[in-house]
């Protein structure tokens, strides 16, 4: 084989890498459609972080690194449309705002204890009224 044939290969097997690449790109952006559908919000980015959880990996196997190589994206739709299912999307933000208000008294103004010091002298917005 002469130089320019190896050089020629050489190109040729670049551009068929790349146009690979692409191809799988494509599907994969297609493969995760059901969560980048969803309209902007807390639904969206608990869909996206659970997407990112499940194919973390400590979660998977080698097995979906072989798929993707494969370029088999059935694995990855499946884990993008359970994540982006409406009910369960629902109860985690559910379990989320529930985590945020358990410990009682005015939110987000807790500076280290259980009550916030208007809740533990019974004044201001932590009980509704001025008293």
């Amino acid at each position: 084989m002469s130089t320019k044939q190896k050089e020629a290969s050489k190109a040729a097997s670049k551009r068929t890498a790349k146009l690979k690449e692409d191809k799988l790109m494509k599907d994969f952006s297609k493969a995760l459609s059901p969560i980048m559908s969803k309209k902007e919000g807390i639904p969206k980015e608990i869909a996206i972080v659970q997407f990112e959880e499940a194919t973390s990996p400590e979660n998977i196997g080698k097995g979906l690194d072989k798929k993707l190589k494969q370029g088999d994206m059935s694995s990855i739709k499946k884990i993008a449309e359970a994540a982006a299912d409406e009910d369960q999307l629902k109860s985690t933000e559910r379990k989320m705002v529930r985590d945020l208000f358990k410990s009682g008294g005015r939110a987000m103004y807790k500076s280290g204890m259980k009550v916030c010091k208007l809740a533990k002298r019974g004044k201001g917005r932590a009980y509704g009224k001025n008293s």
